[in-house]
């Protein structure tokens, strides 16, 4: 069997497979969704999604809460009926739109009279009728209403039964009772104008508001008239028990494993009517595309996708089935994401079943293959054996052992390569290095991404481009950076197979880090010597070239005197690099005291007054005389150039235990914030003086010469104004 047509079998076989497990997988998914197999799942889902978008409240909604201060003001329960006519007059007086007692009152009393004379006063009042299903002495149902006064002094009698599904939790309701053709319908204590709707005993889903928002005051608070008028003029009022161990209560998806009271729940049936909350259902057609939509989706991406991205696709279509959910629940729908969930649950292990199962009986058909055909160049020179299976596998075993003979000899020729090196295969995926390569990289790079792992290396500026050339290997070559401030040259060629397909790519780096520190310095060297020994000495060929018969000699030799400190400065960086540190124990005040004095006829000039203080009791140093003097110059110089005229330099040393501190001070007018923390790298400068300007190497090399002593250089700009160093070098201990 040839390569091309195994892949075709395999592909028929594929798609076979494919076809069988997305035919399987809808019939579940239909099944469930008609059949409401996910309906206990899809009652916990919609209770978490509740808890995520709630109701919003209607203001107009108002609880007088018959609550544990009540009682206890009021005294236990059942209170007498006086007691809720003074609440109905108190109520009357503040003109409420309508008030509904959410109180069963269905035994006479003898202060029925009282409570009718008070719902006569004002506002209309509804009291609720209790429904028994089933009723007594074996009817299907029976109606207890109120007390006779009290049904005729009421606006509307409504049931207040409240559905509960089947895990014991209270989602829906249904705006009337409607047990059988012959009866009359009876409305909800909460409906408004349902009567006449013919499907009025469907139930409804609620969107519950959150548990506690609506606006509620104690029964004991308004009876002693101790909430204003203005807080229950013209609002809905609903009388009921919200106290723990009174009245009904019932677990609701907002309760968060609480219960709800049933005026809540009552409240909650009317602000539903009020916004038109209630929350609707698709039709079964669209309910069934829903549930189908994600996992066709699904088995449709599993011919585009890897398979190990194919868990992330559906665990995402999961979260999107979720994600719709709730947000059609914020808008009144909800879609019942189980059977979505369950398609999807079942389509990936589903199809990856099958998919294995045709890829091991296609690797079973081509080893069965192979294990007939003869292969004489790769037969080993073994004694022949009689079992043909036995002498095949022999033949494999010997194609096999040259493999890995020529992955070795391969893998050998690659770890003796000086500079790192790259085998991948045409996914990217990295198959071969060698310890060049991970010595570079500083990690096994084996199974990783080659163009990441070159990206990671690189400097964020370098990506880019080095993007580019990956994408293009007929560039050549291309030089990068290095994060590590290495710099490589990477040339990127194509591995062929013998039929001339490709096969993968070999990336190889070379480290050209001291071609490219040579380079840089030369480019410095060109910039020292184009602008700033240029200048100087242009300067004095213009001073030259004046008619006047006076030359200006003081100028001229601070433009030579600048050229010879920038060259001195130069010559010195070159030669530490070079020169081993020979140290001699020098006194740091000495060293200081004489750099400030060679600096005295230039201050002079200025009118600008070197200070020294030294409390650092003659603490030695282990120094490199020369050099450490003309860097304490350096720095003093520039703190006299920097000063106003007649301004004043402060040098000061310390002793601070095993280290001696040197700190000058100037009252000039500061470096530069932009350029602060570079202030000591190579050609840096702060233009800011008028009468003088920083050629940018002197502080580079100071920097250079403290870090050769194993000290350490910090500037800030003073809090007086001007810049302040600190120079913090080891005591070399008494001589």
């Amino acid at each position: 069997m040839s390569e091309r047509s195994g892949a075709a079998s395999l592909q028929r076989r594929f798609r076979a497979e494919w076809a069988w497990a997305t035919a399987l997988a809808s019939a579940i998914i239909l099944a469930a969704t008609w059949g409401g197999w996910t309906r206990p799942a899809d009652n916990l889902l919609y209770d978490a999604a509740m808890r995520i978008v709630p109701a919003e409240a209607d203001p107009s909604l108002l609880i007088v809460a018959i609550d544990e201060p009540s009682l206890e003001r009021i005294g236990r329960w059942p209170w007498p009926r006086t007691i809720h006519a003074r609440l109905i007059e108190q109520l009357a007086t503040a003109r409420p739109r309508s008030i509904t007692l959410d109180l069963l009152l269905t035994e006479s009393s003898d202060d029925d009279a009282s409570l009718a004379a008070a719902m006569r006063l004002g506002a209309p009042v509804a009291l609720p009728a209790q429904i028994l299903v089933p009723g007594r002495n074996g009817q299907a149902f029976e109606r207890l209403d109120p007390a006779p006064l009290l049904a005729r002094a009421s606006s509307r009698i409504g049931h207040a039964n409240t559905r509960i599904d089947s895990d014991g939790t209270v989602r829906s309701a249904a705006l009337c009772f409607h047990p059988d053709r012959k009866a009359q319908p009876l409305a909800h204590l909460m409906a408004i104008g349902a009567e006449g709707q013919a499907d009025c005993g469907t139930p409804m889903r609620l969107r519950f508001a959150a548990q506690e928002s609506f606006a509620t005051i104690s029964f004991a608070s308004v009876l002693r008239g101790e909430v204003p008028a203005a807080l229950i003029e013209g609002r809905r009022v609903l009388i009921g028990m919200t106290a723990q161990g009174l009245g009904d209560r019932y677990p609701v998806p907002v309760a968060e494993g609480g219960t709800m009271p049933g005026v809540e729940i009552n409240a909650n049936v009317l602000n539903a009517q009020l916004q038109d909350g209630w929350v609707r259902e698709p039709s079964p057609l669209a309910s069934i595309l829903f549930g189908l939509a994600p996992t066709w989706l699904l088995m449709g991406a599993f011919w585009w996708i890897r398979p190990r991205a194919a868990s992330l696709i559906a665990v995402g279509l999961m979260l999107a089935v979720l994600g719709l959910s709730i947000a059609a629940l914020a808008v009144q729908w909800w879609v019942a994401p189980g059977p979505a969930l369950l398609g999807l649950a079942l389509a990936y292990p589903l199809w990856g079943w099958r998919r294995l199962q045709a890829t091991s009986d296609f690797m079973a058909d081509e080893l069965a293959h192979l294990e007939q055909e003869a292969a004489p160049l790769l037969a080993r020179q073994d004694a022949l054996d009689s079992d043909h299976v036995t002498r095949q596998a022999r033949q494999l075993a010997g194609a096999i052992d040259q493999l890995r003979d020529l992955k070795r000899q391969v893998g050998d020729a690659l770890a003796g390569l000086p500079d790192p090196a790259l085998v991948s295969d045409l996914s990217g995926r990295i198959v071969l290095t060698n310890a060049a390569a991970e010595r570079t990289f500083g990690r096994a790079l084996t199974g990783l991404d080659a163009a990441e792992a070159l990206l990671d290396i690189a400097e964020p500026q370098a990506r880019s481009p080095l993007t580019a050339y990956l994408g293009n290997i007929g560039q050549g070559h291309i030089e990068f950076e290095a994060r590590d401030d290495r710099v490589f040259v990477l040339r990127r060629a194509a591995i062929i197979s013998a039929d001339s397909s490709p096969r993968g790519q070999i990336d190889y780096l070379t480290d050209i880090s001291p071609i490219a520190r040579a380079r840089r310095e030369r480019e410095r060297v060109l910039q020292l010597l184009s602008h700033d020994m240029r200048a100087p000495q242009a300067a004095i060929l213009a001073l030259l070239a004046q008619p006047q018969p006076d030359i200006d000699r003081a100028r001229i030799a601070r433009h030579a005197r600048q050229t010879l400190t920038l060259a001195d400065n130069f010559v010195d960086l070159a030669r530490m690099q070079e020169r081993p540190f020979n140290p001699e124990p020098v006194i740091a005040s000495d060293l200081a005291s004489e750099a400030a004095d060679s600096l005295w006829p230039i201050a002079q000039q200025r009118g600008v007054q070197i200070t020294i203080c030294d409390d650092s009791d003659c603490a030695f140093v282990a120094a490199e005389r020369e050099s450490l003097f003309r860097a304490f110059v350096n720095l003093i110089d520039n703190a006299v150039k920097y000063s106003p005229d007649a301004g004043e330099v402060s040098v000061r040393i310390d002793g601070k235990g095993e280290t001696v501190h040197l700190v000058i001070t100037d009252q000039g007018k500061g470096i530069d914030p932009a350029i602060l923390p570079h202030v000591f790298e190579r050609f840096t400068s702060d233009g800011a003086g008028q009468a003088v300007k920083g050629v940018g190497l002197g502080l580079n090399y100071v920097a250079a010469v403290i870090d050769r002593h194993g000290g350490r250089i910090a500037v800030a700009n003073s809090a007086e104004g001007g810049a302040q160093f600190t120079i913090v070098l080891p005591v070399a201990g008494p001589v």
